[in-house]
């Protein structure tokens, strides 16, 4: 399906830009060029994705939603370290798990969380918040005692 956003059979953003004339779709520069972690490649007939490297930012499948989709296995990413003071303002929580299956009992959750509580129990200091205590002993080390591997998505561009 992506030939036919190339040939354009069907308009890109599904159609929420279609008031003006943009000009010919480019998929290498409107989707290939704009992915935060270069994971996609188009040979003029075919687009392949790098799947370990990509980072989630769900630009090409906005871009295309009826050539691409999430896939079919549901679960969630866990993030940490995330807060909102007044004077510093809103702060995004750093991605641990890139994602992890949600189904009932919910025991690989269940072993993340844990880990992450004993680690801060030891290690926090008194009223210090999870994401201080990353920040203060490193994102590595956390990464380590939940036994977590390190991959492409975690790191910041």
């Amino acid at each position: 399906k992506v030939k036919v956003y190339v040939a354009g059979e069907i308009k890109p953003n599904a159609g929420a830009h279609a008031g003006r004339d943009w000009g010919k779709f480019d998929l290498q520069k409107e989707v290939i060029d704009r992915c935060p972690s270069h994971c996609m490649r188009w040979d003029g007939s075919r687009l392949s994705i790098k799947t370990a490297d990509c980072v989630r930012c769900m630009h090409c499948i906005n871009t295309m939603p009826h050539a691409l989709h999430i896939g079919d296995e549901r679960g969630a990413s866990i993030l940490v370290g995330a807060k909102a003071p007044v004077v510093d303002g809103a702060q995004m929580g750093s991605l641990l798990v890139p994602f992890i299956s949600c189904e009932a009992p919910y025991d690989d959750i269940k072993e993340v969380i844990e880990k992450i509580w004993d680690w801060w129990m030891e290690e926090g200091k008194n009223r210090e918040r999870v994401g201080e205590t990353m920040k203060r002993l490193s994102f590595q080390k956390l990464l380590e005692v939940t036994d977590t591997p390190a991959m492409a998505c975690q790191v910041k561009a």
